[in-house]
């Protein structure tokens, strides 16, 4: 979720940039040796008894469901918005009816939802057919570049993107067709046969939100014409352009109160709730990077649930007021993204040639300068370090318990001979000479993402002293903005020569996992400059195979790809952890709910 490839903005500084369609990983610990420990006696009083309080970091970077593809957006907005049906608790395969009450398969390449009467927006407007339809088809007119409706595009549109060079190469008409309203009834149309389960996992995300139409366009969003060529001023805009960047109006229980951007976001009950009533008056999220800062906050009961790193799991072990939940099944990786093709006027490329005083735009197109990199990591000191043993390392993007999932498939590992013979290869030898220097940059508040740049970093430098890279933190949105770099042409690439980022599953697919770290114009690749027409075919026949031997053995090739192309180090797939207070109530763990969280509607706080 990715989800979108939130966008970064910008600049500075070392060893390699992290972040998350996930704004930052799962908590981890360290297992039985905290178990073995003596509860400490720390009470932690009952506060805001009626309020969610959380601390955690990486603020929202848009309220807008059409823009927003990182977890800590997409959390909000599963507050705010609903979608047509949402999975029925912990399971990914079972659905239950949300704004539609049911749903019926008319063909290969169609299928209708029978909308929910009674339900208003938290504006009191009611809740139509009409609002369904134009929800989505705002989505695919808007599309921006890195977003997340390349989930809605394919199937209905045949196409990741309405654009290709720039230019827009879809019409009004196949829009319109796409999502039509019949009676109490909305039907998708495909343009290709399509997986339906897919479809309908891919329904119960943020991206699936229905939205008040006459509200949207009373405040300046598209008007809901197709007919002439009007609707193209509103594809692929800037993220602040649009009203729902940090305006928000739909039919879930909690309604937006305040945002204050890096402090924190305030949602309030709504009094136009249609569906069964929620215990929490208000839902507070607090940006906060510092951990001491957090740790006073959980323990003073400031805060009901806080972003622990995992290197310092250990400071909480034993605390019985504490509820910490582990060993949570994530579908979700990181990894350190080479660019192919840097922004030439980027300041963290250094001189932009390669002359010891930074590396030309095209420097990790040499796939010995990327197989350098990934023989330079020392992956069992991260994973030690880093996730506290709580995770596996992988050698390609297709995570447990997936199609395709290899626990014996290629992976690099630490050797600096092998690192060495690589980057003396690299660019006929230049890079060994002449050294490199450039900026990697982190996540603010990420503590295993500024491990990860670390290591790199020094490892680099052990294996030539010519080897420098720098590393500075950065806050989430921005990050987020120079990954996912606007260009209103979609060709140029982003001012970041490395990047971490990390992702969890939009859909628990092999397919969502290869497609955005692999497909041309999958989410990374893309923005990366990876990917290629030979491997996007294996990509479009694995996607369709029916669920068996053949379509596992055609991920596991696809694998084995990644692992030969190297375009970027593959990091781990993490065990997550919850720390509350033990007077939260009613979580349960779905590994597609973004956030930490977990599902807020049904839970609740109390001191019995």
């Amino acid at each position: 979720m990715s989800k979108r490839f939130s966008k970064m903005a910008l600049l500075v500084v070392v060893g390699l940039l992290c972040l998350a369609l996930v704004a930052f990983p799962a908590c981890t610990s360290t297992g039985e040796q905290q178990e073995e420990e003596e509860e400490e006696e720390i009470s932690i009083p009952l506060k805001n008894p009626t309020d969610f309080v959380q601390q955690t970091i990486g603020d929202v970077d848009s309220l807008d469901y059409s823009w927003a593809y990182d977890t800590a957006s997409g959390e909000q907005i599963d507050y705010i918005y609903e979608t047509l049906l949402k999975f029925d608790g912990e399971s990914t395969t079972t659905f239950v009816p949300v704004l539609a009450t049911e749903w019926e398969e008319l063909s290969s390449t169609s299928i209708r939802f029978k909308i929910r009467t009674g339900v208003k927006f938290q504006n009191g407007n009611d809740m139509t057919p009409s609002d369904v339809e134009y929800s989505f088809e705002r989505a695919m007119v808007l599309d921006r570049g890195g977003g997340p409706t390349w989930m809605l595009q394919l199937p209905l549109l045949g196409r990741y993107r309405t654009r290709a060079g720039g230019a827009i190469v879809v019409t009004g008409e196949e829009i319109d067709n796409a999502v039509e309203v019949d009676g109490d009834w909305v039907v998708f149309n495909f343009a290709i046969e399509y997986p339906m389960l897919q479809w309908l996992q891919i329904l119960t995300q943020s991206w699936g939100s229905v939205v008040d139409k006459e509200w949207c366009v009373a405040n300046g969003e598209w008007d809901g014409d197709l007919t002439g060529d009007g609707w193209k001023a509103f594809n692929n805009p800037q993220k602040q352009d649009r009203y729902l960047y940090n305006h928000a109006m739909g039919t879930g229980p909690w309604e937006l109160d305040q945002w204050e951007a890096g402090e924190y976001i305030r949602l309030v009950k709504s009094d136009n709730y249609w569906g069964t009533p929620v215990f929490f008056e208000r839902v507070v999220t607090q940006f906060v990077d510092e951990w001491t800062s957090r740790k006073l906050a959980l323990l003073n009961g400031d805060c009901d649930l806080a972003y622990v790193p995992r290197n310092y799991i250990g400071e909480l072990a034993g605390i019985e007021d504490l509820n910490a939940i582990k060993d949570l099944p994530e579908l979700a990786v990181d990894e350190l993204f080479f660019n192919f093709s840097i922004d030439p006027t980027s300041d963290l490329i250094g001189s932009g040639q390669l002359d010891g005083n930074g590396i030309p735009p095209d420097f990790f197109s040499d796939v010995d300068v990327r197989k350098g990199f990934c023989y330079a990591f020392d992956y069992d000191t991260f994973l030690a370090d880093a996730l506290q043993g709580e995770g596996e390392m992988m050698g390609n993007p297709i995570v447990a318990p997936l199609a395709g999932y290899d626990p014996n498939a290629s992976k690099y590992t630490l050797d600096f001979a092998k690192a060495e013979e690589h980057f003396k290869a690299a660019w006929g030898g230049q890079v060994w000479e002449k050294g490199f220097k450039f900026t990697m940059v982190y996540n603010s508040g990420n503590v295993p993402r500024k491990t990860a740049c670390d290591i790199l970093s020094e490892n680099l430098f052990q294996i030539n002293e010519k080897f420098l890279v720098a590393v500075q933190p950065l806050q989430w949105p921005v990050i987020l903005d120079e990954i996912f770099y606007y260009a209103a042409t979609d060709d140029v690439k982003g001012p970041l020569p490395l990047f971490q980022i990390g992702w969890i599953a939009d859909y628990p697919d092999a397919d969502n996992f290869v497609t955005p770290f692999m497909a041309i114009y999958g989410d990374f690749a893309y923005y990366q400059g990876y990917g290629y027409q030979s491997l996007e075919d294996k990509i479009e026949a694995a996607r369709y195979m029916a669920p068996g031997a053949a379509r596992d053995a055609a991920y596991k090739e696809i694998g084995e790809i990644f692992y030969d192309d190297a375009p970027g180090i593959m990091l781990a797939q993490p065990l997550g952890r919850r720390f509350f207070t033990k007077y939260v109530k009613g979580f349960y763990f779905n590994p597609t709910i973004p956030g930490n969280p977990g599902p807020l509607d049904v839970m609740s706080k109390s001191a019995s």
